[in-house]
């Protein structure tokens, strides 16, 4: 079963993503694991075309060696994270990011204790812990995003329609529309309406119950009602249901 991973953003608005699966971040990782060792091979063959080598007398060098390789190797993730705004390479090619559970972006400090705590997550226990957390926790966690209250997530909602939803609302058969001015709506238009039906079913408070107030005002607008109906939900729907039958 998927994981899913609601994000609440500062207006009390509640976004679903899917969770990251263990398959999708492990090849992420390992896609960094290459990129680091391209970066590393690179440095190598442009040291010995310099004449520079592990092995090269002088302080001067060895410091030379550790700060242009040893220390981008290091920090990788967590300057990728932090520059990318969630994704490294990897992350970036499996469709992946990094996200803050309160829907504000996530801090330097944030990103560091995930860095942190990969030590534990995985090196020292070669993936075990991390997968044991990530498979057990509801949101798909390890230890490291616990504590700086981050998940993984897929970059897109999970809760996201199409016009085949849509569709599938109610039939020409049993249906008699009510407002003939629907048709002046677009497909975005009804998608957006039924997300927010959605939404207010799902969590009924303010912030979405508002949403649907919106939605209907400006409805009732662009149809040239005189007053929006006392029954906003209900009116939504309704401009749902007679905009498959009229548009379809």
């Amino acid at each position: 079963m998927k994981k899913t991973v609601d994000i609440i953003t500062s207006n009390n608005i509640s976004i679903q993503y899917e969770a990251a699966s263990i398959a999708s971040r492990g090849l992420a990782l390992l896609i960094d694991l290459l990129v680091m060792f391209v970066y590393m091979i690179f440095m190598s063959i442009l040291f010995a075309i310099m004449g520079i080598g592990f092995f090269t007398s002088g302080d001067f060098f060895m410091v030379f060696l550790y700060i242009l390789i040893l220390l981008p190797l290091t920090f990788y993730s967590l300057i990728m994270e932090y520059l990318v705004k969630g994704q490294t390479v990897g992350k970036l090619a499996m469709g992946i990011r990094v996200v803050r559970l309160n829907g504000q972006n996530a801090t330097i400090n944030d990103y560091t204790m995930r860095w942190a705590f990969k030590i534990v997550d995985f090196w020292f226990s070669l993936g075990a812990i991390g997968a044991i957390f990530i498979s057990t926790t509801d949101k798909g966690q390890r230890i490291g995003d616990i504590l700086a209250q981050t998940a993984i997530v897929k970059n897109k909602p999970e809760q996201a329609y199409s016009i085949r939803d849509i569709l599938n609302i109610k039939s020409r058969a049993d249906h008699e529309p009510t407002y003939l001015g629907v048709t002046r709506f677009t497909d975005e238009d009804m998608i957006l309406i039924k997300n927010a039906i959605s939404r207010v079913r799902k969590y009924p408070n303010e912030p979405h119950k508002q949403l649907v107030r919106d939605l209907a005002t400006k409805s009732a607008k662009l149809l040239n009602l005189e007053e929006v109906p006392q029954k906003k939900l209900t009116f939504l729907k309704t401009l749902l249901q007679d905009y498959i039958v009229l548009t379809r």
